[in-house]
Order: structure tokens, then C-alpha cells, then sequence
């Protein structure tokens, strides 16, 4: 338990501080208008999202900094409850860490600080731009998809595993008849 609680911790701490630096460096370029990196593909430009996911919610400023500070806790409180894996340490971990660097814009700026720009092509060859998204939101993008996938496949793996009785030897398998 130790050891899972001191990986989760150390995500969450060290993805958050990373979400930060990269968020005051890009900040501190000024940029006003976009610092094109790759053209056509990738590039910085700084924003304030005062919304969520795709700038949902921008009048709702209040309610999102509430939902990130009730979260934080929740998060912790299902790591407790989790079953031990790595793969669920590290992603709560991650989904921590995007959720204080988050919460942190939104109790110290005007919004979350967004600064990272992709391009790609729709489906009718068009060009387009995704929408400014940080660290913290990659945190929490990786951490949810792999979380996902663990529960999806590899949860019931592990319940379908005969654990051992007292004596050391696996517990027969009940039949699903009796």
C-alpha cells in the first residue's frame, strides 16, 4: 500500500508541477498570437478557458472551480478504494495530477491556461485546428482512456483468477448451477 501511495502521490505532485512550468513558460512568451512550432501541425498560442472540455460552460466559472475542488478529494478517496494495480495507481495519478494543475488555473487566473495548438484534416480534406488544450488536460485524457481500458479489460481477469483458502490451495470453482 506504502509503495502505491507514495507512486500515486508522486504523479499527482510532479504532473501537476509540470503542467504548471510548462503553463508559466508558455504564458511568459507573450504570445498573443500563435508561435507556429511544425507548420500545418503544430504551434502555441496562449488562452484563457474560464469553461470545460472544448470550452463548454464559460459562464459557469464558479461551478467548474467547485467541481475541481470537490474532485481532488474524490480522486484520492477512489485510490483508496481501488484494487492495488500499478496501472490504476498511475492513472489516478495522472487524473490527479491534470485535476490540481487545473484547479490551480482556476483559482489563480481568469481561466485554465491553454497554450498547445494541433492542426489536423477533416474527413473532407480541410484543414482544422483542435482546440487549445494543456498538460493537465493530457494528463487526464491519458489517465481516463487507460483507466478505461483497464477496467474494460483486464478487471475481469483478475476476478476470474481462483484466489487461495486458508490452507494455500485454490478455492474450487463453484458451479453457476448450485
Amino acid at each position: 500500500m506504502r509503495r502505491h501511495a507514495a507512486l500515486f502521490g508522486a504523479i499527482a505532485l510532479a504532473g501537476a508541477g509540470l503542467d504548471l512550468l510548462t503553463k508559466a513558460l508558455a504564458f511568459s512568451l507573450s504570445l498573443h498570437r500563435e508561435l507556429i512550432v511544425i507548420p500545418r501541425w503544430f504551434g502555441l498560442e496562449t488562452a484563457y478557458n474560464p469553461g470545460v472540455v472544448w470550452s463548454i460552460g464559460q459562464n459557469a466559472r464558479v461551478l467548474w472551480l467547485v467541481v475541481s475542488i470537490l474532485a481532488m478529494p474524490l480522486i484520492g478517496w477512489i485510490f483508496v478504494r481501488s484494487r492495488r494495480t500499478w496501472t490504476t495507481t498511475i492513472c489516478l495519478g495522472m487524473i490527479e495530477a491534470g485535476t490540481i494543475g487545473n484547479c490551480w488555473d482556476r483559482i489563480f487566473h481568469p481561466g485554465v491556461r491553454d497554450f498547445i495548438k494541433f492542426y489536423y484534416v477533416r474527413a473532407n480534406d480541410l484543414p482544422a485546428v483542435w482546440p487549445l488544450f494543456n498538460l493537465a488536460d493530457s494528463c487526464i485524457v491519458v489517465g481516463v482512456i487507460l483507466l478505461s481500458i483497464e477496467m474494460t479489460f483486464f478487471e475481469e481477469k483478475k476476478a476470474e483468477t481462483p484466489t487461495p483458502n486458508s490452507q494455500g490451495t485454490p478455492n474450487p470453482q463453484i458451479p453457476s448451477g448450485a
